[in-house]
């Protein structure tokens, strides 16, 4: 099992956006942390508004047939070589994770080395926006 982080939430990581999300232009900075000691989950807060809070997994944890490309452009823009990035998934949690879904879609892409980040929406119709998490165990 590979998890990208093991710190405590103390041990938060700045990651720099190297464009803004969709609909968060104002937002460029942000604190990762894991939310649980194993790292499965990861906390991704504004630093600039930090009311703005968005959770994140690592898609090996749960979806082995998750492989998006991601082009030589996105490692580039990140400013890393190919082996330091890494593809976050982004979480929405109704009721507790038992309801949780991932969006395969528009990933949040990391270097390790840089802390550069981008969120990559991708061309592939078939992945979904909200694929249910529990189904994936």
């Amino acid at each position: 099992m590979m998890t990208l982080m093991t710190a405590a939430p103390a041990d938060a990581r700045i990651v720099q956006f190297v464009e803004p999300m969709p609909g968060f232009d104002d937002e460029e900075s942000y604190s990762l942390s894991a939310i649980d000691d194993q790292g499965v989950l990861l906390s991704m807060r504004s630093t600039r508004d930090p009311a703005l809070r968005f959770v994140l997994t690592s898609p090996d944890l749960f979806f082995d047939d998750y492989s998006p490309e991601l082009g030589p452009i996105v490692v580039e823009a990140l400013g890393a070589d190919e082996d330091d990035v890494r593809t976050l998934l982004i979480l929405t949690i109704g009721a507790g994770l038992a309801d949780a879904t991932a969006n395969m879609r528009a990933p949040i892409v990391l270097s390790t080395a840089t802390g550069r980040a981008m969120q990559v929406v991708l061309d592939d119709e078939s992945l979904p926006m909200r694929r249910p998490l529990a189904a994936a165990h």
